[in-house]
């Protein structure tokens, strides 16, 4: 075996040389795995017609796709993802010239730990640590569309239950709070801790009546139900428009919250 066969098969990993027409000319025994029949000679397309199993048929359809990205710009050496099952490949394809003539190169290598570890980090990092819903940094990454409405959410005589019975009774309080919240909303509304006890809730496809109905009776819940020592919440809501920015809609909402806080303090 030459050198450069004993690279290819030793490869960790899956190795391909293609015709720039597509039919493959050089694949190591990882490559050839994937496939019931010798695949010397065949393009991706007729793999595809040849083959039955269906997740092997939507990975070659992503690696059409990324092999066309390649072709498209074939001065540089492009990476790329691809998924099979519950498999991450990253893969990298290049122009390669032997003899004159040109060929693709591919090579590909398992990243799933590397995927799970970075998903797991992703989803620390969007996840309030004390109550376990969406943070503040999961907000200023979402997207929005005019369908959405977004509501600033302050706790009320908050300060009184640290006072009156420590932190970690607040600290309860918090959790106890978001989660009764959070079984409140439908599954497309989401709600999440921006600050101490301010929370923003971003709902889906509703109007603006019937969410302050909704906040109202869940209020009045809260405020009836003993186990919440007597906490409460005032909120003010804005509907999102393509004119409007997350900063400013977070902002107009948060005037009208405060103006609420303050009708409701009036009244007691």
């Amino acid at each position: 075996m030459s050198l450069i066969n004993q690279v290819i098969q030793s490869f960790p990993g899956l190795v391909a040389v293609k015709k720039l027409s597509g039919e493959h000319v050089v694949v190591n025994e990882s490559y050839k795995g994937f496939f019931p029949f010798d695949v010397h000679g065949l393009t991706l397309d007729d793999i595809i017609n040849k083959i039955e199993n269906k997740d092997v048929i939507d990975l070659l359809l992503q690696c059409k796709v990324n092999d066309a990205a390649a072709l498209a710009e074939p001065d540089k050496m492009k990476t790329s993802i691809e998924t099979f099952l519950d498999t991450s490949f990253e893969s990298v394809r290049y122009i390669m010239t032997d003899g004159g003539d040109e060929f693709m190169a591919l090579l590909s290598w398992d990243i799933t730990e590397k995927v799970k570890t970075a998903d797991k980090l992703n989803a620390r990092l969007q996840h309030d640590d004390l109550t376990g819903i969406a943070n503040k940094t999961a907000l200023m990454q979402r997207t929005f569309n005019n369908n959405n409405t977004v509501v600033y959410l302050d706790l009320d005589n908050f300060k009184r239950i640290n006072d009156t019975f420590g932190h970690l009774k607040g600290d309860e309080m918090l959790r106890k709070f978001a989660l009764h919240i959070n079984h409140q909303l439908r599954d497309k509304d989401t709600i999440y801790r921006v600050g101490g006890d301010e929370f923003v809730v971003v709902f889906e496809d509703v109007g603006k009546v019937k969410i302050d109905e909704r906040l109202t009776q869940i209020r009045h819940n809260i405020e009836q139900d003993d186990e919440f020592l007597g906490i409460s919440f005032s909120f003010g809501l804005h509907a999102m428009s393509h004119d409007i920015t997350l900063s400013g809609a977070l902002e107009s909402a948060d005037k009208l919250l405060y103006m609420s806080k303050q009708l409701r303090r009036n009244q007691c």
